[in-house]
């Protein structure tokens, strides 16, 4: 079972291009955004196992293959914080908008804590016995966000957790993830992760200071 009771701030104050040590004042209104996220997550999640040669429809790019190329099996899952979540947000932001903008940062790397939270017990409670590739999401590389509807009709997750993809493929919920997981019987090669397959590596506010946001 899944409990998390409190969000990555760390995370989160990232997120918002926040760096330095916060004050008083910046503490209390993070204390306040987190009890409100809190109060709101309906955090809900789903999962298949498939076979790889099964949705290759759905696995386009080079990317994805290369990084599923020792597994035969794998795992898709759809993670979400909810309605309730997306509802929260928008009611802060109309309100406050250094608070409607801490509020967003903490549900994304609450939504992050919740994948990893599911990845874990996904594996953990079912596929002790196997490797795994670390998940990897449309948008990634170049796996393209188009897949989504696809992806999202498989795992029926529109009646399963209640997450659906508009026409112009965003997620509904907001703080929605998919991810795939690969499965080998076998030692998997582990494939690059980060910085160097990700879009937006050229114009990086993290990287320009020699960061990264994972």
């Amino acid at each position: 079972m899944i409990n998390l009771n409190a969000v990555d701030r760390t995370q989160a104050f990232r997120y918002m291009g926040f760096h330095g040590e916060p004050d008083e004042k910046f503490n209390k209104l993070a204390d306040t955004c987190e009890q409100k996220l809190l109060s709101a997550v309906k955090p809900r999640y789903c999962w298949q196992l498939f076979q790889k040669q099964d949705i290759k429809f759905l696995l386009l790019g080079q990317d994805i293959q290369k990084h599923l190329e020792y597994c035969e099996q794998v795992i898709l899952f759809c993670a979400t914080l909810s309605q309730s979540t997306d509802t929260c947000i928008r009611l802060v932001q109309t309100n406050d908008v250094l608070a409607g903008m801490m509020i967003d940062a903490m549900a994304s790397a609450f939504t992050e804590q919740f994948c990893d939270s599911v990845e874990s017990e996904i594996l953990n409670h079912n596929f002790q016995h196997q490797y795994a590739t670390w998940r990897f999401s449309a948008g990634y590389g170049d796996m393209p966000l188009s897949i989504q509807d696809d992806f999202l009709k498989l795992l029926h997750a529109q009646k399963r957790v209640g997450v659906c993809v508009t026409d112009s493929g965003l997620m509904i919920p907001r703080k929605s993830v998919t991810a795939i997981i690969g499965l080998s019987d076998t030692p998997v090669k582990k494939s690059k992760k980060g910085c160097t397959i990700c879009k937006l590596r050229q114009n990086c506010p993290y990287r320009a200071k020699g960061e990264h946001c994972n």
